[in-house]
């Protein structure tokens, strides 16, 4: 029975279809729930109709449909004799299946738009026949899956745009056609890695726009986009990225607009963006980063928007973190509850900087040395716990225009500020002056500074509760800056400087006329003699010293070997000592001449008494040279 049902309702359908295209030629109806236009571009209007079905008595002629906000459930033979049609907008219906070949008829098509509706999957033939289709609206969908050759006819297709679903990946070559495709968005699916092989890969020709956020991303791996030279603006916000691999944007040469906010970094990528030689917008709001190093945006140079807003973790920004960044010109620091302290000279090398946001930070304290005045349009600093004291005078000032003839005439707000910068300058050589006059912008001395003075307060402490006032409607007595105060410091700091500074100069010319005095003196006997270093004895005898020198050489010579028996002389010396002949130990006496004996040995006692001798005189000549020479003490020559 149902499949009767079912061809009697094709039937039905095909045979009314042929008498409305009959009748059409004659005269054509417009419902009543609907609007039409006329030549010589026939539209037609049915929003919010109630409709449930397309309606079939439309002019065959119509170019642009437009059935959103009705209860269609389907498009089951219903557009095949619009055969002019150029755009067809059925957003926010009931669409559950789109069916085979069911737009065939409409090669004259340029924009589908299939947005929020039910629509599952996407089967082979949905889009077969619209080959000038240019832009493709599938977002707000249920689809999950999509047949790879679903878009194998749309070779001039722009735009597809696949926001909202519940895509986890895509089969191998479901993107292999799209030869023309410029913007892709897969915005707020479930993707969990780029899908890049066999599907990115073949659309680097003309794609400019790609779109992977809120999805499930963790990781970009190496080349993850390294086909896509012609892509300028990559969106990645809203993942689960903990790490970019060090080639992750490796061919993405003409990038131009790079958008990471929302994700789990917790060290900026400095070396994996260092690669992106031509970005000029780059947003890395609403991650983890505790500090910005130095030099945190390398080779970034043509850089001319910056976004680090909602960094939860942010505590520190390295004076030099935006020293390759010449060119930038829009900064915002939003929403960093951690940020309480913002270095000095940390837009020294910005010169074209014209737009600072610091809204709703933690800084308590701020000088005018810290933004350049005289080149910003717009400064905001509003939601800040500022302590009302001196350091605000400035902004109080600024907000308040107390002091300011012109509106442009920043250098009153603060002279010390103004002389800084001008010894800053002054430090450069002449050629960095010149480069830095040639990259900064014309200034505007007819455009005032915009300011957020309904927002700019500060903290004052009143019966122990610190409550905030709004800087512009308090007064200068109110910011606990009393001049009297200020003049009496100076005063007593200039007075120490003075005198520590006189105390020091007297000091070294006290040391200096010394010295010259010690050098000068006729009475010394330095100065006569000629002598500075010698040290003589005072009075020295010449027979002494001779007889002293004499002693010393012959004290070398005493030093000799034992001679053999046979190497004695016959003569023997007789020794007064012991009265016999030492050398040969024969007795010369008569008494013992007749038992002489052949023995010739040298005794040792005369050795012994020989080296007693020696050191007797040795003791005597030193009591000598004691008696006669005087103790030795310095003499100048």
């Amino acid at each position: 029975m149902v499949p009767l049902k079912a061809n009697s309702r094709v039937i039905i359908y095909s045979s009314t279809l042929v008498l409305l295209v009959f009748l059409q030629q004659v005269y054509t109806f417009c419902p009543s729930i609907c609007t039409c236009e006329g030549d010589p571009n026939v539209r037609t209007w049915c929003i919010g109709a109630g409709l449930d079905v397309v309606p079939i008595q439309l002019n065959p002629d119509v170019r642009y449909i437009n059935l959103t906000a009705n209860r269609i459930t389907n498009v089951h033979f219903t557009l095949t004799f619009y055969y002019k049609l150029e755009v067809l907008d059925l957003a926010g219906n009931r669409i559950e299946a789109l069916g085979s070949r069911n737009f065939d008829t409409q090669q004259a098509l340029r924009t589908l738009n299939l947005s929020d509706n039910a629509i599952v999957s996407i089967p082979k033939d949905a889009f077969r026949g619209l080959q000038r289709l240019q832009t493709l609206k599938l977002c707000g969908n249920r689809i999950d899956t999509i047949h790879p050759a679903a878009f194998h006819d749309l070779r001039n297709l722009i735009e597809l745009d696949l926001e909202g679903n519940a895509l986890t990946s895509l089969e191998p070559s479901t993107l292999r056609h799209l030869y023309s495709l410029e913007v892709l968005s897969f915005q707020n699916n479930q993707l969990l890695e780029v899908p890049y092989e066999r599907n990115l890969e073949h659309l680097g020709q003309r794609l400019q726009l790609l779109d992977l956020s809120v999805n499930l991303l963790e990781y970009i791996a190496n080349d993850s986009f390294v086909a896509l030279r012609e892509l300028r603006t990559l969106r990645l916000g809203g993942n689960i990225l903990t790490e970019l691999d060090y080639g992750a944007f490796h061919g993405l040469s003409g990038l131009k607009a790079l958008d990471i906010v929302d994700n789990n970094l917790t060290v900026v990528p400095t070396l994996q963006l260092s690669k992106l030689c031509n970005l000029t917008y780059l947003s890395l709001s609403g991650n983890y980063f505790e500090s910005l190093p130095a030099v945190a945006f390398l080779n970034l140079f043509q850089l001319q928007q910056l976004h680090l807003d909602r960094l939860d973790r942010l505590q520190r920004i390295d004076a030099r973190a935006f020293v390759d960044n010449a060119a930038l010109r829009i900064l915002t620091l939003d929403d960093n509850p951690s940020f309480a302290s913002l270095p000095l000279r940390l837009f020294h090398s910005n010169p074209n900087l014209a737009e600072i946001s610091m809204r709703r930070n933690a800084l308590i304290r701020l000088d005018a040395v810290h933004f350049p005045l005289d080149r910003l349009h717009r400064l905001e600093l509003g939601g800040n716990p500022l302590v009302c004291n001196c350091s605000l005078l400035w902004l109080w000032r600024l907000t308040t225009g107390y002091g300011l003839h012109e509106a442009g005439d920043f250098r009153l707000i603060v002279p010390a500020a103004a002389a800084a910068a001008a010894l800053i300058t002054a430090a450069q050589p002449e050629e960095q002056q010149e480069q830095a006059e040639n990259l900064l912008p014309p200034r505007s001395h007819h455009g005032p500074l915009y300011v957020d003075r309904d927002e700019i307060g500060c903290d004052r402490v009143e019966d122990g509760r610190r409550t905030r006032h709004l800087l512009r409607a308090m007064t200068e007595s109110d910011i606990d800056c009393p001049t009297h105060l200020v003049t009496v410091i100076s005063a007593v700091l200039s007075i120490l400087l003075v005198l520590a500074t006189g105390a020091s100069v007297l000091y070294v010319l006290r040391l200096s006329k010394r010295r010259k005095q010690l050098l000068a003196d006729e009475d010394d006997p330095r100065r006569r003699s000629g002598v500075t270093e010698l040290i003589v004895p005072q009075k020295v005898d010449k027979l002494e010293l001779e007889r002293y020198l004499a002693q010393q050489q012959s004290l070398v010579h005493e030093y000799r070997t034992l001679r053999a028996p046979w190497e004695l002389p016959l003569p023997v010396k007789e020794d007064l000592k012991y009265g016999s002949v030492a050398a040969t130990g024969r007795d010369l006496s008569g008494a013992n001449s007749g038992h002489s004996t052949t023995d010739h040995y040298e005794t040792l006692d005369y050795y012994q008494h020989q080296h007693q001798q020696q050191q007797q005189q040795q003791q005597q000549q030193q009591q000598q040279k004691r008696t006669t020479l005087s103790r030795p003490h310095i003499v100048f020559v």
